[in-house]
């Protein structure tokens, strides 16, 4: 939300730097996004020449060149007559934003040949007034110094507000946050119609108002003001409605929008004499405008007050004049009773309305507006009574029409009451960490608006009507906390105890996952746990075949289903990578599935007393990794090694874990290519998926081929009793190291010959690794070369070279056996 400082000003001093203001706002809980003057970036500059422009016939141009401090100058054109040399004035470079303009200013094509870069300013220009005709002339400053230290110029604050302070999305709002920050005053607005804009009539008999949901609408309040000319609103309206982002309209509407951002609260202005037509076909002299608030009719149609015809649904409000629906509550008006230049009689109109329901609505028909906005978040029902005076009296003031006696009132289900909440002695210091002075508080909450009672060192306090937020004990310890500035807590270093008191029984498996992952050169990402239909089937990984769980009300088509594999999440990021030019990424998740129907327990949902029976099953949500990686672009070859680079991986995972050992069976999987995926196998038993990404896939997800990706259930690769972390002491003797070389048939698998070549080697075989996997030249076409790497080492002795082909003799002797593998010369 954007806000003014000099109206803000209207209710505090506020005399502070803007830094101040903004730190103010920081350091009590309100994040703001910018803060920044009018034509920021404005400085003072000197006119040092003026010489006429020849080639100017329809009016006097000028050629001014300006000092604008630190030994530079520019020169632009001007037109303006009042200037003369050695005046300061308020010039703008390019780039500089001004009130009232579209975009920033840049570099003008004068005459076909004179370029003026940014411009020197008026009043309008500056937003400081009406005069437009001439150059503003400075009394002070010095060439190159900001002009918002001359004059004082509006600055614009836009706030970031949290969900439950609704009460900060507006000027007053925001103000009192400020004054309790700075211990300055707060000066609310009028709250009632003055006499002199009251009418001799009364209201009785003019509008009669029926609630037939006061679950949806709890209060209700209207106003008539009549006699009024509806015109351009003052410019000081109109200025600060811009300064906010809001476009003028008419006084009247103008005014609803102006105690929007003043209190808060959403009105709307209904053109009375319309409205009455639209309650009766043929209204009788004097006939009741009759104000119904209902829930809409499925099919109904409104035309609304932005041009658009919007088909309403029955979970909608809707405030209707008789039958007739003309205003989508909390949200939109109607077309057919808006205010323009020929309305004589205005029925203002405050509400509340139930947050839940406008945000449904709002987000349904994909409108969100100023009053949707502050709706949904759930406002005080005080707020319409105090906002239906301002605003009929600021009508009345600038439309010249009179207020009737009188304002309607329907109030079926006021809101619960705020109690107040008691505070006892040393609680502030529990929760703060710090002594807390009891006086020192309640002054804090005075300046807050709370009303609060001292009894020595407890508190009782009761928050103002706006802050339906605060409602226990430490609610009102936070807005000590903040309101007395969380600098104060002291900087300590945690007590000693003496022994320790627990330990934790194992390292999470999340952090064992994130260590194997980032030491193999993977980035972590976290995707959404939604999907779309079109990205689940395309890529099923462990989840393949299973039906994804569809959202009720999801935030579009992309993200309606719920995910049954990480692998489409992590497909769209690798694309985000490599479509903003990242240099081979390799992405890992750890995220949950939703597999519907396959839990086991508990059978009826998750509470032990059985109340949600009636509600369907829980889904499984089996803990994933889900592994993808650009091979890069010299086609198989990266390809299968990046292949082997996955398998290495989960290998490594599945033996940190607890020892199992993983292998990959070939299979054809969705979404993957035909020989070159498989399902990966921990002790015999399926787990997951690993292979090359085909070619719809790859091209459904925006990528660059060739990409591998591989998905494993972690609580698949823990053993059934965790493994006990035993010391081994380094080897005291060296190892022997020997290269095997083998020709193998083309379809060997590399888990295969490990597994041989372990058994073979008996005690003395360390480990094996395949190191080179050769395929062409000097090779038939139907085999391949393999060269494994065998380290050997005795923890008694030193091997003997001997011993050493001796087992090298045998590991080749049961590759050939098991795989018919011919040692290669």
């Amino acid at each position: 939300m954007k806000l003014s400082l000099q109206w803000l000003r209207d209710y505090a001093p506020l005399d502070a730097p803007l830094d101040t203001l903004v730190e103010a706002l920081v350091d009590t809980g309100t994040e703001v996004a910018e803060a920044r003057y009018q034509a920021h970036g404005t400085v003072v500059a000197r006119v040092t020449a003026l010489t006429p422009v020849a080639e100017s016939t329809k009016k006097p141009l000028y050629l001014a060149d300006l000092d604008v401090g630190a030994g530079a100058g520019v020169r632009v054109v001007t037109g303006a007559t009042n200037l003369r040399t050695g005046h300061l004035v308020a010039y703008a470079p390019p780039g500089t934003l001004l009130p009232g303009f579209e975009g920033p200013l840049g570099v003008r094509r004068m005459l076909g040949k004179y370029d003026s870069p940014g411009m020197i300013l008026s009043e309008v220009e500056l937003g400081l007034g009406a005069d437009a005709a001439g150059i503003l002339v400075l009394d002070r400053g010095v060439p190159g110094q900001p002009v918002h230290q001359i004059l004082s110029l509006d600055a614009t604050i836009e706030v970031e507000v949290t969900s439950n302070r609704p009460d900060c999305l507006c000027h007053v709002g925001i103000a009192r946050e400020l004054s309790a920050a700075l211990r300055e005053p707060l000066q609310d607005p009028p709250d009632a119609v003055p006499e002199e804009l009251m009418s001799a009539s009364a209201v009785e008999g003019r509008v009669l108002v029926r609630i037939e949901d006061p679950q949806g609408c709890p209060r209700f309040t209207a106003r008539v003001i009549e006699n009024v000319a509806v015109g351009p609103s003052p410019p000081w309206l109109q200025e600060r409605l811009r300064i906010v982002g809001l476009r003028p309209i008419n006084n009247v509407v103008d005014v609803t929008n102006y105690v929007l951002y003043e209190l808060g609260q959403p009105l709307h202005a209904f053109d009375l004499d319309k409205y009455r037509r639209r309650s009766t076909p043929v209204p009788a002299a004097g006939a009741a405008a009759e104000v119904v608030v209902r829930r809409a009719r499925a099919g109904e149609r409104l035309p609304c007050l932005d041009g658009v015809e919007r088909r309403l649904a029955p979970e909608d409000l809707a405030v209707c004049a008789g039958d007739r629906a003309v205003s989508i509550a909390g949200v939109i008006g109607g077309e057919a009773t808006a205010v323009d230049a020929s309305t004589r009689h205005v029925l203002l109109e405050a509400a509340t309305w139930d947050g839940p329901t406008i945000r449904a609505t709002s987000r349904r028909l994909n409108l969100r507006t100023d009053a949707s906005a502050h709706f949904e978040k759930g406002l005080s029902d005080t707020l319409p009574p105090v906002a239906v005076e301002r605003a009929a009296a600021l009508i009345a003031e600038l439309a010249g029409g009179h207020v009737l006696r009188g304002r309607i009132d329907e109030h079926p289900r006021p809101l619960p009451a705020i109690e107040p909440i008691l505070v006892p002695n040393g609680f502030f210091d529990a929760i703060l960490g710090y002594a807390v002075d009891p006086s020192d508080a309640a002054t804090a909450l005075a300046r807050l608006g709370f009303q609060v009672e001292q009894d020595q060192g407890s508190l009782t306090a009761v928050p103002p009507h706006v802050r339906r937020d605060v409602t226990l004990a430490v609610d009102v310890v936070e807005e000590v906390g903040r309101a007395l500035g969380y600098a104060r807590v002291p900087q300590t270093l945690p007590g000693r105890r003496s022994e320790v008191t627990r330990v934790a029984a194992s390292t999470p498996i999340e952090d064992l996952v994130r260590d194997v992952c980032c030491g193999a050169g993977f980035d972590e990402a976290i995707c959404y746990a939604f999907t779309s239909p079109q990205a689940a089937a395309r890529l099923g990984g462990v989840g393949e075949g299973r039906v994804p769980i569809p959202i009720r009300n999801p935030l579009s088509e992309e993200w309606s289903v719920m995910r049954t594999s990480v692998l489409p999440g992590l497909c769209q990021a690798l694309a985000t990578n490599q479509n903003r030019g990242v240099d081979g990424p390799a992405l890992f998740e750890i995220g949950r599935g939703f597999w519907e129907g396959e839990r086991v327990a508990p059978p009826e949902g998750s509470t032990p007393d059985g109340a949600d029976r009636h509600l369907p099953p829980l889904p499984l949500e089996p803990q994933l990794l889900g592994l993808v990686s650009q091979a890069g672009d010299a086609g198989g070859d990266l390809a299968y090694a990046a292949l082997g680079r996955l398998q290495s991986v989960l290998a490594w995972l599945a033996d940190e874990l607890g020892g199992i050992e993983v292998t990959v069976e070939l299979a054809d999987l969705v979404g993957m290519s035909p020989g070159r995926s498989g399902r990966v196998l921990a002790a015999g038993v399926a787990v997951g998926v690993l292979g090359e990404l085909d070619a719809a896939v790859v091209g459904g997800f925006d990528l660059r081929a060739p990409v591998v990706a591989a998905e494993v259930r972690l609580d698949a690769l823990l053993p059934a009793e965790p493994r006990v972390p035993r010391f081994a002491a380094p080897p005291r003797l060296p190892a022997v190291e020997r290269d095997l070389t083998v020709i193998v048939p083309v379809g060997a698998r590399a888990g295969d010959a490990i597994s041989a070549a372990r058994g073979a080697g008996a005690a003395l075989l360390e480990s094996v690794e395949l190191i080179d996997d050769y395929r062409g030249a000097g090779v038939a076409p139907e085999s391949k070369s393999w060269t494994f790497r065998l380290v050997m080492r005795a923890s008694d002795r030193t091997l003997t070279g001997a011993e050493a082909e001796a087992v090298r003799a045998a590991v080749a002797a049961e590759l050939g056996r098991s795989l018919a593998a011919v040692v290669r010369r």
